[in-house]
Formats: structure tokens, C-alpha cells, sequence
């Protein structure tokens, strides 16, 4: 039978340590290495807005994706609802058993969303960041920036971590929450983004701004970019200068050079061609490709988020809550 795992049992099993960040980064890094072997079918992201007319930023939409894991054995879909209400979604998930098509759990997405996003991010900067990568920014301070800064710092030993928003009581109360979530490093507020980038071996976004808010001029050579703010066409983080620099990398091909504007904007313009984007990060951890080729080369990971990131981490979390005794199983 199925086994319900609700927004409160979601955060209960981080809060309580039923679940460790670092088993939740192995899980989603173990689903990447399972696509990049070529094990992995991917419905990339459907769009269906209430209007009907071409999906925009802040369209209210029905998004859906799917995944099938062939090596273990399991499947599932992410299904949600977003802009109803300004800024916000309504997320499901659920997984099956791909070999017995049973349906194994139905989980809540939006909690489970920043973890997920967080070890995401985190497996591209464990093969993609610099061996001695210590220092990290921060750009945007919003809900998911705190899974961002626990999951990067469970893959590199960070010393100094520099943050940014436009929202200074916001930033401030970031800051004060990740001084002491991260004790070994000095956090400090810059007062730019620039202010932040400049000097960091690690640059996360994770913002909902529609232009760039990192611009390749402010990197230094041996940074490692994460993107993982926006997935719409017309919008995007970083700067062309930003990817024309860099070895870029995405999560899922099809679905980044349908939507992820980081990869749209530059190529539409003839600043890149399609061949820019090195591979996917599946085929990083897989070994296929490497994730840099240098020490001094900018790197970037740009992520739009999908259904394959979530299947080992559900199964993970039903089992754990399925003990636990959070939750409940349907008839």
C-alpha cells in the first residue's frame, strides 16, 4: 500500500535527522549517475497555462514531468500548480515501483522542493567546483537559499560565505540564521551582488529575478556557477558573458534548450551554438565527461529542476517515514 508523507512529515524528517543532507545529496547524486549511464527516460516539463497561451514568468499553469529509472527499478511524476497566488505553488509528487507499477508513495513537493534543489546543486559543485573551493556567495535569500547553503557546505568545507538580496532586513536575518547553521565560516552581507561574486570559488543564484544578477565580467577564473533560480525562456541569472566564458553543463538537455534562459537568450543571439553546453550532469557523475578541464576555467551548472532528481529521494524518505511512523498509508 501507498504511504502518505505530508509538509510536516517532509520537514520532520530533516529536523529530527531521520534523514542526513548528505544521504539526501546521494540520493539525488545516485539518480544523475543512473542517467548518465543511459538508464533514465525523461518526460521533460509540460506547461499548461489557464489561458491557454504561451507559458510567461508569473503565467498560472499546470506543469508536469515525469521520470523512468530503469536500473532501480522505479518511476514517478512531479505534478504542481503555480501563480494562483503570488509567488507560490502547490506540489505533489509520487512514485511507483517500476517493476511492479504498484504505487509506493505520494509525497508533499513543495517541502520536499528545497532539498531536492539544494542536493542538486550541491552534486554539481562535489564534481564540478574546484578540489579547494572555500569560499561561496549567495544571491538571493529566500526560502531556498537555506537548503542551498546546507547542502554546499556538506560537500566543500567552506570558510567565508558572502550574501546578497535586494531586501536588506531579509539578507540581514540570512545572514544571522546562516552564521550559526554553518559555524565554521565567516558570513558576512555584502552590500552588492558584485560585492559577493567577486572572489568566490563557488557563486550560487537562487533568486526569482527575470535579468541577470551575475555578470561573467565578476568572475574569477576558477569559479563555479550554480543557476537554480529561474527556467523560463525570457529570464535568466547570468549574463551571456557569464556562459560564453564557461563550460556549461545542464541537468537535462532537451528540457534546458526549451526553456532555460541562461542557454535561449545567448543562443539566439549567436553568442553560442548549440554545442556550448558540454553535456549534461548526469554524464559528469557518470564519469562521461568531465565536469572542468582546468583549475582557472569557469564553470556553470544551469538547472531547471526534474522529475529524475526526485525518484531515489522519495523512495528514500517513504521508507524513512514509513519507520518513523510519519505519515500514514492509503487504502
Amino acid at each position: 500500500m501507498a504511504w502518505f508523507v505530508g509538509r510536516d512529515d517532509v520537514d520532520r524528517l530533516f529536523a529530527d535527522r531521520h534523514v542526513a543532507v548528505g544521504e539526501c545529496i546521494d540520493a539525488v547524486e545516485a539518480a544523475f549517475r543512473e542517467h548518465g549511464r543511459g538508464r533514465v527516460g525523461i518526460l521533460p516539463r509540460q506547461v499548461l497555462t489557464s489561458d491557454g497561451a504561451p507559458p510567461q514568468p508569473r503565467s498560472r499553469a499546470l506543469k508536469l514531468s515525469a521520470s523512468y529509472m530503469q536500473e532501480s527499478g522505479l518511476m514517478g511524476a512531479s505534478i504542481y500548480s503555480t501563480h494562483f497566488r503570488p509567488g507560490d505553488l502547490d506540489m505533489w509528487l509520487m512514485v511507483f515501483s517500476g517493476e511492479s507499477g504498484d504505487l509506493e508513495g505520494i509525497l508533499h513537493g513543495k517541502a520536499l522542493s528545497l532539498w531536492k534543489t539544494g542536493a542538486t546543486a550541491a552534486v554539481a559543485a562535489r564534481h564540478m567546483a574546484r578540489r579547494d573551493a572555500t569560499r561561496a556567495a549567495i544571491i538571493g535569500t529566500g526560502v531556498y537559499a537555506k537548503t542551498q547553503l546546507q547542502c554546499l557546505a556538506t560537500v566543500r568545507e567552506l570558510t567565508d560565505v558572502a550574501c546578497y538580496s535586494r531586501d536588506a532586513d531579509r539578507l540581514q536575518a540570512f545572514v544571522e540564521w546562516a552564521a550559526a547553521a554553518v559555524p565554521g565560516a565567516r558570513v558576512v552581507a555584502a552590500a552588492s551582488a558584485r560585492q559577493a561574486v567577486e572572489g568566490a570559488d563557488v557563486v550560487v543564484t537562487i533568486t526569482t529575478s527575470p535579468i541577470p544578477v551575475v555578470h561573467g565580467s565578476w568572475l574569477t577564473p576558477g569559479t563555479h556557477c550554480n543557476a537554480m533560480g529561474q527556467h523560463a525562456p525570457s529570464t535568466r541569472e547570468l549574463d551571456s558573458e557569464a556562459i560564453v566564458r564557461a563550460r556549461v553543463v545542464v541537468d537535462a538537455r532537451e528540457q534546458a534548450f526549451a526553456e532555460k534562459g541562461e542557454i535561449m537568450i545567448p543562443l539566439r543571439a549567436g553568442e553560442i551554438d548549440v554545442e556550448h553546453v558540454a553535456g549534461e550532469l548526469g554524464e559528469v557523475v557518470a564519469g562521461r565527461i568531465a565536469g572542468r578541464l582546468r583549475d582557472d576555467q569557469v564553470t556553470v551548472f544551469c538547472s531547471g529542476g526534474t522529475a529524475l532528481e526526485y525518484m531515489h529521494l522519495c523512495r528514500l524518505l517513504v521508507e524513512r517515514a514509513r519507520a518513523a511512523g510519519f505519515g500514514f498509508e492509503l487504502d
